[in-house]
């Protein structure tokens, strides 16, 4: 037996308004999925029986750490939400020399909320097991310390080689380190940091990107050549 209570609660009963002897798919936010019958939908709380474990696997095999420079306005949420579709496992948002200003201890709590509900969902639709890990602010100079791990990406259009390049010289791993920046990039120590910590510096080719697209195109192209596609 389960039980599924507030905002999931709330959604079964309110929005999808499902009934007793109905079919789900619930997660155990390990990365598993199963199969379940409702055996209850009561005020506060739903029960379910668990039937059996999905067979298939929802979750990539890698390991995806994204360290993101925070953007300006609500790009963020957009990002978290794709970045979720794609299999990150940790998102660490971060500021950097040319981000937005730090966030007050009460601002960035309601914000954190926010983009919690935001992968949440996300997490949901995409049918995916485990919710990403969503770190508090950093600055970047200590998330590069924190979270360097065995493959280790720094996209900047100083790099040194294209992400082909950065690729075919990958260590056999899947636990892979991105930093992607805000609109304004990164300053000279950022990226001496990133190069001295042992991140391959990596351009995204010729054209200039949005931010939001550097982020799909990485992405999408690291499960294609190293994960589940």
């Amino acid at each position: 037996m389960g039980l599924l209570c507030h905002g999931e609660h709330n959604h079964l009963k309110r929005v999808l308004r499902l009934r007793k002897g109905d079919d789900i798919l619930v997660s155990d936010g390990k990365g598993n999925l199963f199969h379940a019958v409702i055996q209850e939908v009561g005020r506060d709380e739903t029960r379910v029986r668990i039937v059996e474990k999905v067979s298939w696997v929802p979750e990539s095999p890698l390991e995806i750490t994204l360290i993101q420079g925070i953007p300006k306005r609500r790009k963020m949420e957009w990002i978290l939400q794709k970045a979720t579709e794609l299999g990150v496992r940790r998102i660490v948002p971060v500021a950097t020399a040319f981000s937005v200003p730090r966030l007050s201890d009460i601002q960035w709590q309601r914000k954190k909320a926010r983009w919690e509900q935001i992968l949440r969902e996300a997490a949901k639709q995409s049918y995916r097991g485990r919710i990403p890990t969503l770190e508090d602010i950093l600055p970047l100079t200590e998330a590069i310390r924190r979270f360097t791990g065995e493959g280790n990406l720094f996209f900047t259009p100083d790099g040194q080689m294209d992400l082909k390049a950065c690729l075919d010289s990958f260590p056999e791993t899947n636990k892979i380190t991105l930093i992607i920046g805000p609109e304004g990039g990164f300053d000279m120590s950022e990226t001496k940091l990133a190069a001295d910590e042992g991140y391959r510096l990596c351009t995204l080719g010729p054209r200039v990107l949005r931010l939001e697209t550097a982020v799909v195109k990485v992405l999408s192209i690291l499960q294609y050549v190293l994960g589940d596609g």
